[in-house]
């Protein structure tokens, strides 16, 4: 059996009256839907040298992981993942602790005001992860809302967060774009069973527990749809940490890259999980205490 409670918390959590880059009727689609799209909010330059430093630290990694002969890889900086049965990266998890131009990309003032203004509060980063579904052998993400984890494993309190998923390359439906539903944002649906210790290391693959059944699916999205987040690189989703979302394989022959920020509210630090002992790594759910300041925005990108 299931359960779908409404959910008790804002999703934008600012006053309306209270302006930023967004305008009202902006803020009003996000709150209705859980997402919103910013067509390109980095222009075609400024991404690509994004994306070139990106891709260099990921075939770097690549190639540790081919000496290796490892799927999984985690340091006190980064978590490394590969697809199943394959030495090609699927996500690096926290790159911005090791990568400058991934932490640049943290601070930004264009991304920083759009997330102050709907969580209303300064924010730090969860975790950051780079998603490599590389052509012909990026497999997909099955239907999840991210707050049930990051609450029941992570201790997340409330969802006084988002994500940014900057498009690093196209994001096509032939190369597994993400797809939503609109408006599960605005329902908690309790997952049955408990979760096992060290269920972290295996669900960054592949999700088979804390996922919603088919039943209360189909109901989600028998009143919200289904979206695709297609868009040219440059382009940024901004969406609500518990809406529902998942992905199809990349069986083309176009690379689907995207850079996902998750910002959470300074006044939403996490606590002990809510479901199993301990709780995921710190690269998955950050608690270090240097690193859950207020993140403070660059006056200007720079060369690094």
């Amino acid at each position: 059996m299931f359960e779908i409670r409404s959910r008790p918390d804002p999703v934008v959590w600012a006053d309306d009256d209270k302006t930023g880059p967004f305008s009202r009727q902006e803020l009003e689609f996000y709150r209705t839907n859980g997402y919103i799209k910013v067509e390109g909010l980095f222009d075609v330059d400024e991404i690509q040298t994004y994306c070139e430093k990106l891709t260099t630290g990921k075939d770097e990694l690549e190639e540790d992981i081919k000496s290796n002969k490892e799927e999984f890889i985690s340091t006190d900086n980064y978590t490394c993942v590969t697809e199943p049965g394959s030495t090609k990266i699927r996500s690096i998890y926290s790159p911005h602790k090791f990568l400058p131009a991934a932490n640049q990309l943290c601070r930004d003032r264009r991304l920083l005001g759009r997330v102050r203004q709907i969580l209303d509060s300064d924010v730090y980063m969860h975790h950051t992860r780079l998603n490599c579904k590389q052509q012909f052998k990026g497999t997909g993400f099955y239907w999840h809302s991210d707050f049930e984890t990051w609450h029941t494993e992570d201790g997340m309190p409330r969802p006084r967060c988002l994500t940014c998923m900057v498009l690093m390359t196209r994001n096509l439906p032939q190369n597994g774009a993400l797809m939503v539903i609109p408006g599960s944002h605005r329902h908690y649906i309790s997952c049955a069973g408990p979760t096992p210790d060290n269920h972290w290391i295996s669900s960054l693959q592949d999700r088979y527990i804390g996922i919603p059944n088919q039943e209360a699916l189909s109901q989600m999205v028998k009143e919200g749809g289904i979206h695709y987040c297609t868009g040219e690189a440059g382009s940024v989703f901004f969406f609500d940490c518990n809406l529902l979302h998942g992905s199809q394989a990349n069986f083309s022959p176009w690379d689907r890259m995207n850079f996902f920020l998750v910002y959470n509210s300074v006044d939403n630090k996490l606590v002990p999980p809510f479901g199993p002992p301990k709780p995921r790594p710190e690269t998955l759910g950050t608690r270090d205490p240097a690193w859950v300041q207020p993140i403070t925005p660059l006056e200007k990108p720079t060369d690094e």
